[in-house]
């Protein structure tokens, strides 16, 4: 079962918190032109490996000039300002992890921290295994390191051995009726009503804060559908990873009432990796916006176990919420095995 709540004393952040984070063009490996992000903060560098399709407002600390690290990101291919490539078919894991790494090469990233949701941690164990001396820690939540679907609908009592063909099929079926989908998301009202009915749907819950939710909404529901379900359907093709090969400190994110990616295989494979550090929460597939304040502190506490310099405000920050995360802390001795 999943464990912990909430930290206390979340700042109230001010509603143009959203827009405070600016972006730029850069151009990937295959000459394919993408929208990146940053939070034009100062402090260590945290490289953001989103969800598929996902804007940078699913992060609302992150965006936070003052959160005490310099955050970079990238919209996916043909998604929300970034352009489709001249070859429809390199939209694999492979293609958006030359992304990331053309994003940190314009960006002079030469080490980060990498934070990655769902798909995006697909995208972050191989750029650990291409490129280990660009990697000094990974918090990585909600996701698999490959076989993204074998670990969907578990909540649905869709059984392993089918859950890839379910996904497909629904992501095919998106795929088919895009085009009325665009003329719904660009009809429907994206405010605080759609927002709350979204948040005590069970595909979101309440913890998501309405002020956070809105602003990915608006931005989320901007998509071209059709595109987006074919970036979906080529997730499937990237193959399980051993994580066992991960050196550098790492903390593994998982939500207890994940319909999307099963708590068990997150906690599954981080099992296979003796030093990760391991959190259930009591969130959906949505961490980032359910749980803001813990990502943080997750964050703080991998940036202290790296061996990146802390900067003195962001390790007493860290040892101010060290007890607060013991919380979620899962001890994986105690034997959490896939069903």
């Amino acid at each position: 079962s999943a464990v912990g709540g909430h930290m206390t004393g979340r700042p109230n952040l001010p509603a143009t918190l959203m827009k405070m984070f600016s972006t730029f063009t850069f151009t990937s490996a295959d000459g394919t032109e993408l929208l990146g992000w940053t939070n034009n903060g100062t402090g260590p560098d945290v490289v953001v490996c989103n969800g598929l399709g996902v804007p940078p407002q699913a992060w609302p600390r992150l965006l936070d000039p003052h959160c005490g690290y310099r955050v970079v990101g990238w919209n996916h291919r043909g998604g929300l300002g970034s352009g489709r490539p001249a070859d429809p078919e390199r939209i694999r894991v492979e293609d958006h992890v030359a992304d990331a790494l053309a994003l940190m090469a314009h960006t002079k990233v030469d080490r980060a921290l990498l934070v990655a949701w769902s798909l995006g941690v697909n995208v972050s164990f191989e750029i650990a295994a291409e490129h280990p001396e660009k990697v000094a820690g990974m918090l990585m939540c909600a996701g698999v390191p490959g076989g993204t679907y074998d670990a969907a609908f578990s909540m649905l009592m869709v059984p392993k051995p089918l859950r890839k063909t379910t996904g497909l099929m629904v992501s095919r079926a998106g795929q088919a009726i895009g085009r009325p989908l665009n003329l719904l998301a660009r009809t429907v009202p994206k405010g605080n009503t759609f927002a709350e009915i979204l948040r005590h749907s069970g595909f979101m819950l309440p913890s998501a804060q309405t002020k956070d939710v809105v602003p990915w909404i608006q931005s989320f529901l901007e998509h071209d559908f059709e595109w987006y379900f074919r970036l979906m359907v080529a997730a499937a093709d990237h193959d399980p990873m051993d994580p066992s090969f991960v050196q550098c400190p790492i903390t593994v994110v998982a939500g207890g009432f994940d319909v999307m990616t099963s708590m068990r295989d997150v906690v599954a494979f981080a099992q296979r990796i003796d030093h990760a550090e391991v959190h259930v929460l009591n969130a959906t597939h949505f961490v980032p916006l359910e749980f803001p304040d813990e990502i943080m502190a997750m964050l703080d506490g991998l940036l202290v176990r790296s061996d990146l310099t802390v900067p003195a405000n962001l390790g007493e920050r860290a040892a101010e919420e060290a007890d607060v995360l013991q919380e979620t802390l899962i001890d994986l001795r105690d034997g959490v095995h896939q069903a």
